[in-house]
């Protein structure tokens, strides 16, 4: 069987027909000829030369060979077999081989070879493209592959970083009680730190005579002159001073237990600064004693520096002691503020980790733990650095000092006590507490804010004004009325039921209950279809009202499209509501309507309260999904105990205010910091000490404090 198939072949085989068309075919062949080439494959031999013709060229010799037989009859095409030669001698063979070379003998190719040659190269050929193009497909689908998976890893980081930088467009994720770790009672956690304020509070009253004393010897050496006997003599000079600063860190012993019980739980507070701060100057109190000394040592900075430590950590505990104060008269609290997409929602509240929430760390306080080593590490570097220069200054502790207490604003233990401290007491007053920094931050992030019916117009404000009926009994069109009403669970339900028990009657049953985006509800009873709605919804739904009506805040009743009644309804704007949505609107919190009532509208808003408070209106569907909000239970973040939209939007925006407080003043220790380490480097690095003077340092640091305790007292104003 052929190697190729017929298709093939015949296309080899008229390919080279092709070729030899044009040939011309001049040579005769015999039989032997074609039997030497078809045949059994012997070779014609080759005739003998002859002698009469002139050869140009010596034939090569030729071995002898016996007689040739004579030719077979035509008739017989087998061949004989050839005799084989006799081998000639090797003599001979010599002989021959340094004559002329032999002539080479012409080969014969059969056209079967020329046709199996052919076939054999196309077959290449096209195996060859075969294979280039299987390796061109490969690389393209390796090129192609390695794309989709740079573009999968791409994918994955833009993701990543989606998810690590977007964390406000991410859900919140439902706080587990169970992850909650145990907790006191909440009159148990107000004495812990009621007793804490009364041992800080007595502490930062007493370091505050000693740090009096010491800034005034500072200002006395700087501005007015001494006695000689002051002056002249170095251990009434500077053990005055280092003896106060020694009585300042005893009187701070509540400061360093706190900074112990932090360093147990491996955090670094501002005290442990105050601290080396305070090792410093006392080191420069006994080496001026010792070696003498041109430069009071910084003693009244640094007890600034401690005061300010003590009056923070008293801060922080009155702070603590006013929320959980309050959680403890008020019990459970009935409601509580949470964020979601919306904005802030009042849900339900609880008293379940609002002592975790309260306790937590505030960013101030996680940031001492990073920030505050570097600064004073950065200070002995720098310090180290002036002392070995070609300055050389004499009192090398000095030197130190100066440094650290530039890394040491005074506005560092208080940036995030202070306004903590201020918002619990404003929040008080109205009956609110907030769970500190951490409760603020899951209370504010968005500028929009949730509210109901019942925020705006509270229990109490709504009455019936008026009633007129269209054809109907009284009890069938209270029936009505109060049927669909308890199923859009309206705020006059109360009212419409009322009168209904008034008038002994029983509510209708209703199916096929229903909102419109019109403003109003419905249903069938009896197989009537019953419309409840303002007079806006009456007319889209085709229903025909007197033409004289003057009823602004009214709710129509049809029933099969016909008017039936009208109950004339009055709200009462309240103050409170007035104040709340003035606040909010300089504030620039946006509300968001999640109202059931077909009347609160923003037009109607606009004209109850004279302020346009430009809310959000959102189509009925987002209404009732986010009044499903508020009737879930909220974290222990913050809490409410009294009515009304006032304390609502007082915790909200306080919250606010609290977050602007803590990251702006934060922002402003650091570059405090930072600005106070470079300037004292610089000047001790020239030996500018005319300059850096202990009065001056002592301003530098109370003018960085300024803006730290007005940006922390705007926390009070909404």
């Amino acid at each position: 069987m052929s190697k190729y198939t017929e298709e093939e072949l015949n296309r080899v085989l008229s390919d080279t027909g092709e070729l030899l068309k044009d040939i011309p075919l001049s040579q005769d062949y015999d039989l032997e000829d074609i039997l030497a080439e078809f045949g059994t494959g012997a070779t014609k031999p080759k005739a003998p030369s002859r002698p009469e013709s002139p050869e140009p060229e010596a034939s090569p010799p030729v071995a002898e060979e016996s007689e040739p037989a004579p030719a077979p009859p035509p008739a017989e095409l087998a061949p004989e077999p050839e005799t084989a030669e006799e081998p000639a001698p090797a003599g001979d063979e010599t002989a021959e081989a340094a004559s002329d070379p032999e002539e080479p003998k012409e080969r014969l190719v059969s056209l079967e070879d020329v046709m199996d040659r052919t076939v054999s190269a196309v077959m290449e050929e096209e195996s060859a493209q075969r294979q280039m193009e299987m390796a061109q497909e490969e690389a393209a689908a390796r090129k192609a592959k390695r794309a989709a998976l740079r573009r999968a890893r791409l994918a994955a980081c833009r993701s990543f970083f989606r998810k690590l930088m977007a964390a406000k467009s991410r859900p919140i994720p439902k706080e587990d009680e169970e992850a909650l770790p145990p907790e006191p009672d909440m009159d148990e956690a107000e004495f812990e730190q009621k007793r804490l304020c009364r041992r800080h509070r007595g502490a930062a009253l007493r370091c505050l005579l000693p740090a009096a004393l010491l800034v005034g010897i500072t200002a006395a050496e700087a501005l007015v002159t001494l006695p000689a006997f002051w002056t002249d003599t170095p251990a009434l000079r500077f053990g005055t001073v280092g003896g106060l600063l020694l009585l300042e860190a005893a009187f701070a012993l509540p400061l360093w237990r706190e900074m112990a019980a932090l360093f147990r739980e491996r955090r670094f507070s501002c005290a442990a600064g105050a601290l080396v701060l305070f090792l410093s100057c006392i080191a420069d109190c006994v080496w001026c004693l010792v070696r003498g000394g041109e430069h009071l040592p910084l003693a009244g900075a640094a007890a600034l520096v401690i005061f300010c430590c003590q009056w923070g950590a008293f801060l922080r505990c009155e702070g603590r002691r006013e929320s959980f104060h309050l959680a403890n008269l008020g019990g459970t609290p009935p409601w509580g503020v949470s964020k979601t997409e919306a904005g802030a929602v009042k849900q339900s509240g609880r008293i379940d980790g609002f002592y975790t929430h309260t306790m937590t760390p505030d960013p101030i306080e996680k940031g001492q733990n990073l920030l505050l080593p570097l600064l004073l590490a950065t200070a002995c570097v720098l310090a180290g650095v002036v002392c070995l220069s070609d300055v050389k200054p004499g009192q090398p502790f000095w030197v130190l000092t100066a440094l650290l207490t530039a890394a040491m604003p005074l506005s560092l233990p208080v940036a995030g006590a202070l306004p903590t401290r201020l918002l619990a007491r404003r929040l008080s007053h109205s009956g609110c507490a907030v769970a500190g920094y951490c409760g603020a931050k899951n209370v504010s992030g968005f500028r929009r804010i949730i509210i109901t019916d019942e925020d705006l117009f509270p229990s109490g404000t709504l009455s019936l004004h008026g009633l007129k009926i269209y054809g109907e009994e009284l009890g069938r069109v209270l029936s009505y009325a109060v049927a669909v009403a308890r199923a859009a669970d309206s705020q006059a339900l109360p009212l419409l039921e009322q009168m209904l028990s008034d008038n002994g009657g029983h509510a209708e049953k209703l199916d096929d209950f229903r909102w419109y985006e019109e403003g109003g509800a419905g249903g069938s009873i009896h197989g009537e279809t019953v419309l409840l709605g303002s007079a806006y919804f009456m007319r889209k739904q085709k229903v025909r009202l007197p033409k004289d009506l003057k009823v602004p805040s009214g709710l129509f009743l049809a029933v099969d499209g016909q008017l039936t009644a009208i109950f004339a309804l009055r709200y009462q704007p309240s103050r409170n509501v007035d104040w709340a949505l003035r606040a909010l609107r300089r504030n620039r919190v946006i509300p968001v309507l999640a109202v059931r009532g077909c009347n609160l509208t923003p037009d109607f808003l606009r004209r109850s309260f004279k302020v346009d408070a430009k809310p959000i209106y959102p189509d009925v569907q987002t209404r009732l999904t986010l009044l499903e909000k508020t009737r879930a239970v909220a974290p222990a973040h913050a809490l409410i105990y009294r009515d009304g939209l006032m304390p609502y939007a007082e915790t909200v925006l306080g919250c606010r205010k609290l977050l602007l407080a803590v990251r702006r003043t934060g922002a402003l220790v650091c570059l405090a910091a930072v600005a106070g380490l470079l300037l004292c480097y610089y000047l001790t690095g020239i030996g500018g000490y005319a300059s850096l003077t202990p009065l001056r340092l002592v301003l530098f640091q109370l003018l960085w404090l300024l803006p730290g305790l007005l940006l922390a007292g705007q926390v009070k104003y909404f």
